[in-house]
């Protein structure tokens, strides 16, 4: 993943997942993150420093590489029309 925040540095976790990135507005920041299971992975921003940071949710959806594939895909032919 990618990770790249427009406002304030963030700390963008997701302890289930064994991730956490953190990263500064101007750069952007590799991690990557593996996932054994299919499903949806939450937590929350874990340094807050911006105005409602302690709301800021974020969510991984673990899905299967053909349904990824699938997903870019139809990315893809929504940017054309």
């Amino acid at each position: 993943m990618i990770v790249t925040p427009a406002d304030v540095p963030y700390s963008w976790v997701v302890p289930s997942s064994g991730v956490k990135c953190d990263v500064v507005p101007g750069h952007s920041n590799l991690t990557s993150i593996s996932v054994q299971r299919e499903g949806v992975y939450s937590d929350q921003c874990s340094e807050i420093r911006g105005t409602n940071h302690a709301f800021m949710p974020i969510i991984v959806e673990a899905v299967t590489l053909k349904d990824y594939a699938d997903w870019v895909s139809n990315q893809l032919i929504l940017q054309t029309n």
